[in-house]
């Protein structure tokens, strides 16, 4: 394909949007993925991005995978994933929230298409920009082949390794204020006479990222809570896997792909009955009010004590997440991307 891609953000942790780049780039075959020398971020990254990578990009299409891209370079198509630094400000540092209130508006005006992951995303992009609607095309995510059920052997490995309760609830969160994790906790404290003795929640996540979602404070220690930190990718699948039930009580998402990844899993999730996490889980999952406490408690001890439930979001969940793969997202990437001439 004569198309260049913006790699510049697989050089990070993995996150939904390195995800998104990395699947979706390795299957398109004749496609140059572009990236600096070196991981840059923040003002060096933003800098390589406006200036190195059109002169890289050598008149190709350009596919930026991660909301940023060169002003200047109008072939392009940049994939946004939601517009949470407009619709929820607050949960930025200032510095980030200056900077893309700004510059993705302006590129989004700019290039050729606007990918963004959702129908909610979709909405909220023409909402808050008043972009042209048939300018924004929907591609949704899709789940990476090793999120299935995990087998003895590889459980027992990441048991051991991170050290896990024998049974537990697990949510992911990051510094990113978002996932609610301060909420969650002190649902997860209210709940906790009403649970099991030995049941545990553990959490996962890096909480390194203060440049860009500013400082989340500390969070209040709840009884049998087991932090982990940040999951090595050999590990996350057994991870998900091995718990009873998988909570994403999230504030704001532009799609969700760790719901479909616990249903993969066939563990039951929890997650909110707002924003595109509705969307993603439909009815395959145990919908939560995500501002309340007490609703996220009362899901915890309903997904507890209730077998039954738990047993039939785990038969449902993997044909729900099996709709959702990389080469069917892929496909329609390469599809918009010869239509403006990538061939």
């Amino acid at each position: 394909m004569n198309l260049a891609i913006n790699t510049r953000v697989v050089a990070f942790q993995m996150g939904g949007q390195q995800r998104v780049a990395l699947e979706v780039a390795k299957r398109l075959d004749g496609a140059t993925q572009i990236r600096p020398a070196n991981a840059l971020g923040g003002v060096k990254g933003h800098l390589w991005e406006q200036f190195a990578l059109p002169l890289k990009a050598k008149g190709r299409l350009l596919w930026s995978p991660s909301a940023t891209g060169p002003l200047a370079y109008s072939r392009q198509v940049v994939t946004v994933h939601d517009v949470a630094f407009l619709d929820t400000p607050e949960y930025f540092s200032a510095s980030f929230r200056r900077l893309y209130e700004n510059l993705v508006p302006a590129l989004m005006r700019r290039v050729a298409k606007v990918v963004t992951v959702s129908e909610f995303s979709r909405q909220r992009i023409v909402a808050r920009t008043g972009l042209d609607a048939d300018k924004i095309v929907v591609i949704g995510n899709g789940v990476a082949e090793q999120f299935r059920p995990p087998d003895p052997q590889s459980l027992a490995r990441v048991r051991a390794a991170l050290e896990l309760p024998q049974r537990y609830f697990l949510i992911q969160a990051t510094s990113d204020r978002r996932k609610n994790l301060a909420r969650a906790l002190k649902a997860w404290r209210a709940a906790l006479p009403s649970l099991p003795d030995n049941l545990w929640l553990v959490v996962s996540g890096s909480r390194d990222r203060a440049h860009v979602f500013g400082e989340d404070g500390a969070q209040e220690v709840s009884p049998r809570t087991r932090f982990v930190g940040y999951v090595a990718e050999e590990h996350l699948a057994p991870l998900i896997g091995g718990a009873e039930a998988f909570l994403f009580p999230s504030l704001y998402e532009g799609f969700g792909i760790p719901i479909l990844e616990a249903m993969a899993c066939a563990t039951p999730v929890l997650t909110s009955d707002a924003t595109a996490t509705r969307e993603v889980a439909e009815d395959k999952a145990l919908l939560i009010d995500p501002a309340d406490e007490a609703s996220i408690a009362s899901g915890i001890v309903v997904l507890a004590n209730d077998p039954s439930l738990r047993a039939r979001l785990a038969q449902i969940g993997p044909a729900h997440a099996a709709k959702f793969t990389w080469d069917d997202i892929a496909t329609r990437y390469r599809k918009l991307f010869e239509s403006l001439g990538a061939r």
